[in-house]
């Protein structure tokens, strides 16, 4: 392969000798006829003046190419799988209710929980079998976020006649908020002044006086480069931890600073001493800046390794950037505000048992063969976040694929399992379990598919050239029919070959299955929407989701599924001597922050 394929100059040809090689390769399978053109069918193109059905074409890094004649699935199935989806989809109806009727569902949090037990009862509802929670691990704590509120006021006196003052507070503004997961809130709504932090001996003499029970305003975090807002969540955790060295005496060493790192262990030992002397003044908690609109939530970076018994108390909570500049510029002025939060942070002592959701198609003739169709169940809670784009979306997807095919009577020859996974924020860790328990399945796993690309189409794979033929096989039928609202262009699957190498981007769950020499493939999903805009900010909300690109993907996920379940042979391996193969380390996001 390696001989021809340099001297062909466009992807097209390039590729029609790689479907050619591939036919060789399978030599004694029967033709496919859902794959080949009807007798009169015309091409995408005629179709398209004529208005008669265009015959089925792949999309080869971005251009039409031929099918390759590779037996799939039954084609009667997948024109009810293509009628099923594009006329009674039910995502919407999924998303909806995991978004408004579970909300936000942090890794161990009740709604977590919830969702797992409400999405089994689901794929029990469509007849899939082996329904199963499966128990990746536990935790020691339990963090649940109640309705969280925070504004800024300004307080008048109010004199009647004849009446003492009487004080007033007038709201100045709402806020936008939230707060590292498994960090404390308050008891009920605290209001106090808003103070700056100071940040010399003698700045704390002259206020050390007004900070109690203040409301600390600490410098903004400089962000350099591509960081984002990671660099602000990092230092929101870098704070957490100092203030819990201090609440539980414990030293940095033990809560996992090392000592090897000279420059972060003296950072570290800054912020325990500037956090302590602001403690041990009485302040209510302290105030950070975002960099932009975006209020990104994370977590305590010990979060599993807390005491039931001392979880952390200490409030931060992080702001708008415009918010955090109302408030600078009011104290520049020398005005005095005050700021009021109200944070239903609940801890419930475990250990508390943490699950992914799995269900399963039988395969006829190959059960112990597999195609595993998946997205992350959890998400992060922050103030105002519904979890639908990261990841609401997908798990829809997901639960919609496996109805889709139920209501088509598929009966694929492999097993397909749905599993909607846990713990992938925290870093994968309900796959990376999932995987490790499940060994002797690896050899006979085609692909597992990951939607974790937020509400955009399911438009295109990164794969091997190996894989290609198989894959522009299976998507195929996808292609030329759905259309975008806006523009009226197609939602196609473009398969990407890219040589011997299996690139994959997304820090997602499908690493955990790559790390094994497993295909674990990241959907490449494209379309108009903004995922930085929702992703892990108050801004993830059912409204961000768009119905036709969330109808194509739960369509083109059950025919993908479906397709390679019914094929000759697995998908081909790929190299392990490569990045992204031979370890089980999670690889991050390659997105916009």
């Amino acid at each position: 392969m390696a001989s021809i394929l340099p001297r062909l100059n466009s992807p097209a040809r390039r590729y029609a000798a790689l479907s050619s090689l591939a036919l060789l390769a399978a030599c004694g399978c029967s033709r496919s006829t859902h794959n080949s053109p009807a007798a009169g069918a015309e091409t995408t193109a005629e179709a398209f003046v004529s208005g008669k059905p265009a015959a089925p074409v792949a999309i080869i890094n971005g251009e039409p190419a031929p099918v390759p004649d590779i037996p799939m699935g039954d084609p009667a199935t997948i024109r009810r799988i293509l009628a099923e989806g594009k006329n009674r989809n039910h995502v919407m109806q999924h998303l909806t209710y995991i978004c408004t009727k579970i909300g936000p569902r942090l890794t161990g949090s009740s709604a977590a929980e919830q969702a797992n037990h409400w999405t089994a009862d689901q794929f029990r509802s469509w007849g899939l079998t082996n329904v199963d929670l499966f128990r990746w691990g536990e935790i020691p704590l339990r963090f649940d976020r109640g309705p969280s509120t925070g504004k800024l006021v300004t307080k008048r006196e109010r004199r009647g006649e004849g009446e003492q003052a009487q004080p007033e507070y007038q709201t100045l503004r709402d806020l936008e908020i939230t707060t590292l997961a498994w960090t404390g809130g308050t008891s009920g709504p605290v209001r106090g002044p808003v103070v700056r932090i100071p940040e010399t001996d003698d700045e704390f003499e002259k206020v050390k006086d007004q900070l109690r029970g203040a409301w600390v305003l600490l410098k903004g975090t400089p962000v350099t480069g591509r960081a984002g807002l990671r660099v602000v969540g990092a230092s929101m955790s870098d704070r957490a931890l100092a203030r819990y060295a201090i609440q539980t005496g414990k030293p940095l060493t033990e809560l996992g600073v090392s000592t090897e790192d000279e420059e972060r262990t003296a950072n570290m030992e800054d912020l325990v001493k500037e956090q302590r002397r602001l403690i041990e003044a009485g302040v209510a908690g302290f105030i950070s800046s975002s960099r932009d609109e975006r209020v990104w939530t994370g977590a305590f970076r010990r979060w599993r390794e807390l005491d039931p018994a001392c979880p952390p108390r200490d409030v931060e909570v992080s702001v708008r950037l415009s918010d955090y500049d109302y408030m600078n510029s009011r104290l520049a002025d020398g005005e005095k505000i005050e700021a009021e939060f109200d944070l239903k942070n609940t801890f419930t002592a475990g250990p508390i048992p943490v699950y992914d959701t799995v269900a399963e198609i039988p395969g006829t003739d190959r059960p112990d063969e597999y195609v595993i169709v998946s997205a992350h169940l959890d998400s992060w809670n922050g103030p105002g976040s519904m979890g639908t784009t990261d990841n609401g979306t997908g798990s829809s997807v997901t639960l919609e694929a496996a109805r889709l095919l139920m209501a088509a009577g598929a009966k694929p020859r492999r097993t397909i399992k749905f599993i909607l996974w846990t713990g992938e924020e925290q870093g994968l860790l309900g796959s990376r379990e999932w995987v490790k328990q499940h060994e002797a399945l690896w050899p006979k796993i085609s692909a597992c598919f990951v939607d974790d690309g937020g509400t955009n189409y399911e438009g295109g794979l990164k794969c091997t050239d190996a894989m290609a033929p198989m894959l522009a096989a299976a998507t195929a039928p996808v292609n030329n029919q759905f259309f975008d609202s806006k523009d009226g262009k197609p939602l196609n699957v473009n398969i990407q070959p890219g040589g011997e190498r299996f690139n994959q981007s997304g820090g997602s769950d499908h690493a955990s299955f790559i790390a094994k020499g497993i295909p674990g493939f990241f959907w490449d999903e494209v379309g108009r929407a903004e995922y930085g805009y929702g992703w892990h900010t108050q801004h993830d909300k059912l409204d961000l989701a768009i119905p036709e690109y969330l109808q194509q993907s739960s369509t083109c996920a059950a025919i993908t599924a479906y397709n390679l379940a019914c094929a000759p042979d697995l998908l081909p391996r790929f190299p392990m001597d490569q990045d992204g193969g031979g370890d089980d380390r999670p690889r991050r996001r390659r997105r916009e922050q």
